[in-house]
């Protein structure tokens, strides 16, 4: 699945979900901090929420935010929450840097960087 398809697919869940709890998209974006045009974006598939506002959108819509993505998202998604809880805050904050560092580049950048980083990982394993 592409990423225009995975933010289409997380904003038709996103908005099912509001939908079954009787909710506005004002209603929403107010519990959340967002302005409703903000919430219809997210609905849309135009732009996707960052993972903090995930997390807020799925509490208030009282569902897991991996309710939100594709069946198999949700393995990706599950190990990584299992990962992380088993992460020092440190080691989570650096994590975050890597991905918002990866998500601020253009695709040519973006696939250098993830290729440096998977060297990096290859040569630690082979190393040990």
């Amino acid at each position: 699945m592409n990423e225009k398809a995975l933010k289409e697919y997380v904003g038709e869940r996103i908005k099912e979900k509001r939908k079954l709890k009787k909710m506005t998209q004002k209603e929403l974006g107010s519990k959340i901090g967002v302005k409703n045009n903000t919430i219809s974006q997210y609905e849309k598939g135009i732009s996707s929420p960052d993972h903090n506002k995930l997390f807020e959108i799925a509490q208030v819509l009282g569902c897991n935010v991996d309710d939100l993505f594709p069946e198999k998202q949700h393995n990706e998604l599950d190990k990584a929450l299992k990962l992380a809880n088993s992460l020092q805050v440190k080691d989570v904050e650096f994590l975050n840097s890597l991905i918002e560092k990866t998500l601020s580049l253009d695709e040519s950048e973006r696939e250098k960087f993830l290729e440096s980083i998977k060297f990096t990982v290859e040569y630690y394993d082979k190393m040990n």
